[in-house]
């Protein structure tokens, strides 16, 4: 008698991966001399990406402090590869990175990004970095070896339609949107006594950020991050790092009068970028109990009081919309308005 029963496995991470054995660097018919790139690079990597802004207008800046732990010059609990293309006369003029993200409990997180000189654009070099980076991204994630849910992402400008026509042609597809918020400081920005009363009711008082405090609020932060990306937590050397550049006189803690626990905050730096002279809010959470209770309208509300003091004429948020949307709608009450939107394509297995 014949059997009607079925029977089926669950691939493998490395059958999901179709892992490439070798990945050689883009072909040398492209005209670059392809090699990896290391601290003592980054005074070229800096120069070209101040030849690239101009033209790709970026949303957020690669500062120093982004570049420094990719190359090796900053610690980091993230793994990062960086492939240099140089003319014939040592000039560099492609770069692509591939980081795989620490911290994410739950899936296999794979960043890559890339930009190229623009008087090097429209050779087929961006296409040949994303096969590389690509095909990198998954031997890195099989070297890792847990079997996870696995996601390869790129961000991108959403102006700059070329570098989007590149990766959905490699197979990347539209994951999410992170727009990029901005709102004008003015001289009518002062407490408010609504917010006061709101503060007190909840037993909650503001104190500026000190970096004492770190690890308490890394710890709200990534327990805000499980519940809205997925467990993409951030790691104690990382947010230390990111921690050095926050602006204290525009940052605040919320803690509660009883016990002094962190239940909240918004940490911001300042820029002098493109946009001009402004702060910039890198984290702003509240702890799931705490919500609704007027803690963020608080400490946004304390925020905007000392850009005003301090003459800082723009802050801005990015915030983003398909994870977040809640926090969107909040900001936009705040009469934050869009000044750009990029775009996060992924390979999702």
């Amino acid at each position: 008698m014949e059997s009607n029963r079925v029977t089926a496995r669950a691939g493998s991470l490395d059958q999901r991966l179709r892992v490439p054995d070798v990945m050689n660097f883009p072909g040398a018919h492209l005209g670059l001399s392809w090699g990896m790139l290391g601290a003592e690079d980054v005074g070229d990597v800096t120069a070209l990406d101040e030849r690239c802004r101009p033209v790709d207008r970026p949303s957020t800046l690669r500062r120093l402090e982004v570049i420094a732990p990719i190359l090796g010059l900053a610690p980091t609990a993230h793994r990062y590869e960086v492939l240099g293309g140089r003319d014939s006369q040592g000039e560099l003029r492609a770069v692509g990175v591939v980081g795989l993200m620490a911290g994410a409990d739950s899936e296999h997180v794979c960043t890559i990004e890339a930009f190229v000189d623009p008087t090097w654009r429209g050779r087929g070099i961006g296409r040949a970095l994303i096969d590389w980076q690509d095909g990198r991204a998954r031997q890195l994630i099989s070297e890792d070896g847990r079997d996870l849910p696995v996601s390869i992402e790129s961000r991108v400008v959403s102006h700059l339609t070329e570098r989007r026509r590149l990766l959905a042609a490699a197979g990347f597809s539209p994951h999410r949107t992170i727009e990029y918020l901005v709102r004008t400081v003015d001289g009518s920005e002062g407490p408010s006594p609504i917010v006061a009363a709101k503060l007190e009711a909840a037993g909650v008082s503001l104190i500026p950020f000190d970096p004492s405090l770190n690890e308490e609020v890394r710890t709200v932060f990534n327990r805000s991050q499980s519940l809205s990306l997925g467990g993409r937590l951030m790691p104690a050397e990382d947010f230390a790092r990111r921690a050095d550049e926050i602006d204290p006189a525009l940052s605040y803690v919320a803690v509660t009068d009883s016990d002094r626990i962190v239940v909240g905050f918004l940490l911001a730096r300042v820029e002098n970028g493109d946009y001009g002279h402004e702060s910039w809010i890198e984290y702003l959470a509240i702890e799931r109990g705490w919500r609704n209770r007027g803690i963020a309208d608080a400490l946004m509300s304390e925020h905007l009081r000392r850009c005003n003091e301090q003459s800082i004429p723009q802050t801005g948020i990015s915030i983003d919309t398909k994870l977040n949307e809640t926090s969107k709608s909040w900001v936009t009450r705040w009469d934050f308005f869009p000044r750009s939107t990029d775009i996060v394509y992924a390979i999702e297995m």
